[in-house]
C-alpha cells in the first residue's frame, strides 16, 4: 500500500510503501523489522526486572513500570516508523503523530499469527520450484536429519527465526527434474533471501509438519526393531 505523508515544518512530501499483509515483504525486510522489535522487547524486560529488583517495596512500583512501557512503545513506534518509511529521526519529528499512528496501525495486522493455505510450490523469477514431498518419501530419517539440520532449524523456527529457511529451502526446493548439486547451495539461499514471507510460513509449516510424521514413523520403527 502507498502512503504520502507530509513534514509540517516544510510542507515537504514523502511517499513510501507500506506492507500490509505478508506477502508485500521479503524475508530481509521482515528480519531487519523483526530485530528492531526484539531489540525493543530485550530491553524493556531488562529495564524492567532492574527496576523490580531496586523498588521492590515500593508502592509505587507498577505506575513506575507502566510508565517504562508507555515510553518503550513510543520509542518502539518512532523506529518502526523510520524503518517503514526510510526518515530519519529528526525528519520524523515533523510528521503528526496522527499520521505515524495511521502507518503503525496498518502495519499491525503483521502480528496477526499466519494462516498457511497448504501449498507445496512457489515461483521465483519466473521459476517453480517444488517442496521435497519426493524426497521426504525416498530417505530414511536419520538422513533427513544429518542433511537438513532439522533439529536446529526447527529450535530456530520456534524462536521467531526465520532467516535460517532460505538454506534449508536450497537444499530441498527444486525444480521439475532438478538433480541435488551442493555447489548450487550458495547462490540458491541468496536467491531465496528474496522470497516474500508467505512463502517463507508455507515452507515452515510444512517442514513442521513432514517433521512430526517423520518423528512418529522413526519412532514407530524403532520400537518395532526393539521389540525383536
Amino acid at each position: 500500500m502507498s502512503v504520502t505523508i507530509r513534514l509540517t515544518e516544510n510542507e515537504e512530501w514523502v511517499d513510501f510503501n507500506v506492507p500490509t499483509a505478508w506477502e508485500d515483504m521479503t524475508l530481509e525486510y521482515w528480519s531487519d523489522l523483526s530485530t528492531i522489535i526484539n531489540t525493543h522487547q530485550s530491553g524493556n524486560k531488562l529495564k524492567k526486572k532492574s527496576l523490580q529488583e531496586k523498588y521492590s517495596d515500593d508502592d509505587n512500583l507498577d505506575g513506575i513500570l507502566s510508565d517504562i512501557d508507555f515510553k518503550d512503545e513510543l520509542r518502539l513506534n518512532r523506529d518502526i516508523f523510520c524503518f517503514i518509511s526510510g526518515l530519519n529521526k529528526d525528519d520524523m519529528k515533523k510528521v503528526e503523530m496522527n499520521q505515524v499512528t495511521n502507518v503503525i496501525n496498518t502495519i499491525g495486522v503483521l502480528t496477526e499469527e499466519y494462516q498457511p493455505k497448504g501449498i507445496t510450490s512457489f515461483e521465483l523469477d519466473g521459476e517453480k520450484y517444488l517442496f521435497p514431498l519426493e524426497f521426504l518419501k525416498n530417505n530414511t530419517f536419520g538422513d533427513y536429519i544429518e542433511s537438513t539440520q532439522l533439529d536446529m532449524t526447527i529450535d530456530s523456527m520456534k524462536n521467531g527465526r526465520y532467516d535460517v529457511l532460505p538454506e534449508q529451502m536450497a537444499i530441498l526446493c527444486r525444480r521439475e527434474g532438478e538433480e541435488f548439486d551442493e555447489d548450487l547451495i550458495p547462490d540458491k539461499t541468496k536467491k531465496f533471501k528474496k522470497l516474500k514471507m508467505d512463502t517463507i510460513y508455507e515452507f515452515a509449516f510444512f517442514l513442521t509438519k513432514q517433521s512430526v510424521k517423520l518423528r512418529k514413523t522413526f519412532n514407530m520403527y524403532s520400537e518395532r526393531n526393539a521389540s525383536l
